[in-house]
């Protein structure tokens, strides 16, 4: 019963990070520079296994950079939501077998992996470059990409004088029955939680619930929901996909509230991994700026320093609080409350 709750609980961060798209060309600058004994090692491997939560076409183009630096090495993939990869890695440790070489999915993933023993320490060079909140103390998981939480807004039903900036805007009594939300915004609500002190948060969510709330299943749903002008504000939305939205003619605008709270997609090297070198040198890869850039191609939110979004947006003068992977060991509790809190069946 608990694994199956952890599933839960990873399984919905991982369609909170669906329906990303990548757009806009792809460039693989040259910059990065890996070790020579370990590229020397990495090729008398020849190989490695990526288990990702990402689609295949942009693990295809991830491996498009890494193979024109590195044409001696032909990477494999296996996608799918970051429920079934956790799934599947416990799975095939208890079975005593061992196909990762390096996984990357989404924070409960990667924390739980790392809590059970099933990744190895790995300080890449490239980690240096990287603050603190996005690595694990232990060296079990590092950042590679971020999804912010911001608000939304319907540009012909709010003006931008009078569009929310913060959370605490929400509470005006002109918003009461002109917001939406997703009905399982769990991570967010904890985040928030975090952010506002434990005490303090939780009155702000029962001030929240009284504002008369259109709730609904799915950022998607919700997005075109707001963009057809079926309430004003969302309530917390990817910026990615209000941009995408926007882009399309849609009359949405988001707002980063500060703090903007953020979930974090990590990767790490798999415990026992058959081709360690070739798997490191990837990890190393993704965290470069090489990686980075273009991990931004593709609408992503890169983690290291330096490197713009595709949105300069995203890039620039935003206060992150990084979401807690450790809620993974509490997800039932969040989700009971949440629930009592916005009174959801």
């Amino acid at each position: 019963m608990r694994l199956k709750m952890i599933l839960v609980a990873v399984w919905i961060l991982a369609g909170l990070a669906s329906g990303v798209v990548g757009v806009g060309p792809r460039a693989y600058p040259a910059a990065f520079a890996a070790d020579a004994s370990l590229v020397e090692r990495a090729k008398k491997e020849g190989t490695f296994m990526l288990y990702s939560s990402m689609n295949q076409p942009d693990v295809n183009h991830l491996f498009d950079g890494f193979r024109k630096k590195y044409p001696f090495i032909a990477p494999k993939a296996y996608t799918t939501r970051s429920a079934a990869l956790l799934e599947r890695v416990i799975t095939e440790a208890r079975a005593g077998k061992q196909f990762a070489d390096v996984i990357q999915g989404n924070a409960f993933t990667l924390y739980l992996l790392a809590k059970r023993g099933q990744t190895d320490a790995y300080l890449s060079p490239e980690a240096t470059s990287y603050p603190e909140m996005y690595r694990d103390p232990a060296g079990g998981w590092i950042a590679v990409y971020l999804q912010l939480n911001v608000l939304a807004y319907n540009t012909k039903l709010v003006t931008r004088s009078e569009a929310p900036k913060g959370y605490d805007d929400l509470l005006n009594p002109k918003w009461k029955g002109r917001m939406g939300l997703d009905d399982k915004q769990y991570i967010w609500y904890d985040g928030l939680l975090k952010v506002m002190g434990r005490e303090k948060g939780l009155a702000y969510m029962k001030r929240l619930a009284g504002q008369s709330i259109h709730f609904r299943s799915g950022n998607t749903l919700l997005a075109s929901l707001l963009a057809a002008g079926e309430f004003g504000v969302l309530i917390n939305a990817r910026p990615e996909s209000v941009d995408e939205l926007k882009q399309k003619g849609a009359p949405v605008e988001w707002v980063a509230p500060r703090p903007t709270t953020a979930n974090i997609l990590p990767i790490a090297i798999a415990k026992n991994a058959q081709h360690p070198n070739a798997a490191r040198l990837f990890m190393d890869y993704m965290l470069s700026e090489d990686g980075q850039k273009v991990l931004s191609s593709m609408s992503r939110t890169p983690v290291r320093p330096g490197i713009a979004s595709t949105n300069p947006r995203l890039s620039q003068g935003l206060e992150i609080a990084v979401n807690d992977p450790g809620m993974a060991e509490r997800f039932d509790q969040v989700v009971e409350q949440y629930k009592s809190v916005f009174a959801l069946p």
